[in-house]
């Protein structure tokens, strides 16, 4: 027989918010006979800091055995009654929030059916608050080491903003060089001024700066796996082998009489060898091989490069890459975006007709063609046409990138100075041209402007005497040479981190931050924060402010000496009961579950463990319980809400 004690029951009216539709005295009538002999307290609002002064004496002066709080969302102050709890001297593992407010006064449609609702709640959590078990916080220091994923211009920016604070840096970067896309753009909107030259500084600080020694560089390397939470993560990176060791002086003596060559991806034209470097000025200054071009690697007899290469030991042909395990307290994805992939109709199959990016690097020095303005069979263009919104709002992205229009107008610029007497027409839907100084450029005259619908309205024709976009009411734009401004689009990258972490995306497929104005560079995922284009398309000028705002967060959240609580509600594994079948193993979303095989029992591992339950659901042998919910917990919860 269940023996009955005193519980206090704290009633908020939440400033009128929650009486406005709910008579308490009706609900204290209703559970006055309830076996808990309930102690009932109103309270104007609970959460207030005088109210909370008044409640702490009165429970002091009380002292029940437990407490139940009907008021608003746990989400909001269950932490807040908790502490109320403690520091009366109760504990404060012996209270049940309930939440009236969302749950009852804000979606019932009367009165009447409010309070109905409310005593069920309510019986439902006196219930259960008398099987509640004492429980206990574990406290372990936080890691204070930071993981940035992606080495673009956010990356950098949130690596040396730490570094700078003395933090421990691992900068993870899945191509062989630094500095995302801006590294290759030779000129940068709206003051034409140079991407690299602008980005050298910040790479020569990441590299070789008194803030390198904080800091950790992997190229080549992506992650694969990811557990832990907040002050605790722990990552598995996977890093390709470069094949060239820090030996190598950068000569590139090696790449020349390389006989074996591969399409360069990076300059959208021309070859590279199987070793060689991206581009020229690429930075680290290494090459690296192609294991797929590379003879030797092929198993054909070859050592062109080796036979060239001054320095000894620079070449590892055995280095097979390497499995790390990472562990920091933070992660700042920075993982960035790219130009959506192939041509629209009706410009798909036509030659001379590139998207932007491929334009960016043949306007480049370092690019395929060293900077001249050239044609397919190297030729220069009479006319150029630049068509924006390419792809966008009309079928393939249904959004606007938000920085296209930008480059529209940069190019426009650069083709007419690079070639004089060039015809430079912009084929104009929308132009959207936010930011400081943005103005400067927009006023530059440099290309006749046409507006037209959505691609539905072009075609192109082809005759002897030329090629001519063409448009509804035989307008006719002369275009040897055609620029298409594709849509912005979420990176591979931004892709694999997103289903890594589990993190919602937005309609567009970039990560969903925490909220679009007020947490924009924070995830949902409390420790994991977002830099740069991951969040939806942005310019450089926002790359380097979100990778400064990002490193704040995680300089601000973790604090040297500042403890992680380990929440107590947790699942744990009764090795008793446990059968060895190993089915919670693969089931747990936080990889927080191990098999022990020297006793044969799973193990749940508290500081990983998010108290989700999916173990305690699969587990065909009843073993585990989750703390703060068990089995039967929730049988009084039910009983009391039917009863």
């Amino acid at each position: 027989m269940r023996t009955p004690g005193k519980t206090a029951v704290i009633l908020c009216t939440c400033s009128g918010i929650i009486s406005e539709k709910l008579d308490w005295a009706q609900v204290q009538l209703a559970l006055a006979s309830h076996w808990t002999q309930p102690l009932f307290r109103i309270d104007e609002l609970a959460c207030g800091a005088d109210n909370l002064t008044a409640l702490g004496q009165w429970l002091q002066a009380e002292q029940p055995d437990r407490v139940v709080v009907a008021a608003c969302s746990p989400r909001e102050h269950e932490k807040t009654f908790r502490g109320l709890m403690q520091d009366a001297g109760l504990n404060p593992w012996f209270m049940q929030l309930v939440n009236v407010r969302e749950q009852a006064a804000w979606v019932t449609d009367t009165p009447a059916h409010t309070a109905q609702k409310v005593v069920r709640l309510l019986s439902a959590a006196l219930e259960r608050v008398w099987l509640q078990e004492p429980l206990e916080e574990r406290r372990m220091p936080v890691r204070t080491e930071v993981a940035i994923i992606g080495a673009g211009p956010a990356g950098m920016q949130a690596a040396l903003t730490l570094a700078r604070a003395g933090r421990k840096v691992t900068l993870i970067e899945r191509e062989p060089f630094i500095g995302g896309l801006p590294v290759r753009f030779e000129e940068l909107f709206p003051n034409l001024e140079c991407g690299p030259c602008l980005l050298e500084p910040v790479m020569a600080d990441l590299l070789h700066g008194t803030e390198s020694e904080h800091m950790k560089l992997l190229t080549l390397a992506s992650v694969t796996e990811v557990k832990g939470s907040f002050g605790n993560w722990i990552l598995t990176v996977k890093q390709r082998p470069r094949f060239v060791t820090d030996a190598c002086i950068g000569c590139m003596m090696c790449a020349l009489p390389c006989p074996a060559k591969r399409p360069n991806g990076w300059n959208v034209a021309g070859e590279l060898s199987a070793v060689d470097v991206a581009f020229m000025g690429s930075l680290p200054n290494l090459p690296f091989v192609d294991e797929r071009t590379c003879l030797k690697l092929q198993g054909e007899p070859c050592d062109a490069c080796l036979s060239e290469c001054p320095v000894p030991g620079a070449f590892d042909f055995d280095d097979a890459g390497r499995e790390l395990i990472i562990e920091a307290g933070a992660i700042i994805l920075a993982t960035g975006a790219v130009e959506l992939e192939g041509l629209p109709v009706p410009f798909s199959g036509l030659e001379n007709v590139v998207p932007a990016y491929a334009f960016e690097r043949l306007l480049s020095m370092n690019g395929p063609t060293g900077g001249e303005l050239l044609k397919h069979d190297g030729s220069k263009p009479q006319s150029l046409a630049i068509v924006q919104c390419a792809g966008s709002l009309d079928g393939e992205v249904a959004y606007c990138s938000g920085t296209c229009c930008k480059a529209a107008l940069k190019y426009a610029h650069i083709a007419a100075v690079k070639e004089e007497g060039l015809t430079v027409t912009r084929l104009v839907r929308d132009m959207v041209v936010p930011g400081v100084e943005a103005a400067q450029l927009l006023r530059q005259d440099h290309a006749q402007v046409v507006r037209y619908g959505g691609m539905k309205d072009l075609g192109v024709e082809v005759n002897p005497n030329g090629r001519w976009i063409t448009l509804p009411g035989e307008t006719r734009v002369p275009a040897d040479l055609i620029v298409l401004c594709r849509p912005i689009v979420p990176s591979q990258g931004t892709t694999a981190a997103s289903l890594l972490f589990e993190l919602d995306t937005n309609g567009a497929g970039f990560i969903a931050p925490l909220h679009t104005l007020s947490g924009s560079c924070t995830s949902p995922l409390k420790g994991v924060y977002l830099a740069g284009a991951c969040r939806g398309p942005g310019d450089i000028r926002e790359a380097f402010a979100t990778g400064t705002a990002a490193a704040g967060f995680a300089l601000s959240d973790l604090v040297e000496g500042r403890d992680l609580v380990v929440d107590p509600q947790v699942a744990v594994v009764d090795p008793e009961a446990c059968s060895g079948c190993r089915t919670c193993v693969p089931v747990c979303p936080y990889q927080a579950i191990s098999w022990k095989p020297e006793e044969k029992v799973a193990e749940v591992a508290d500081f990983l463990c998010r108290g989700c339950g999916t173990c305690v659901a699969a587990c065909p042998s009843g073993a585990i319980t989750g703390q703060g919910f068990s089995r039967d917990m929730l049988r009084a919860e039910l009983g009391g809400a039917l009863s």
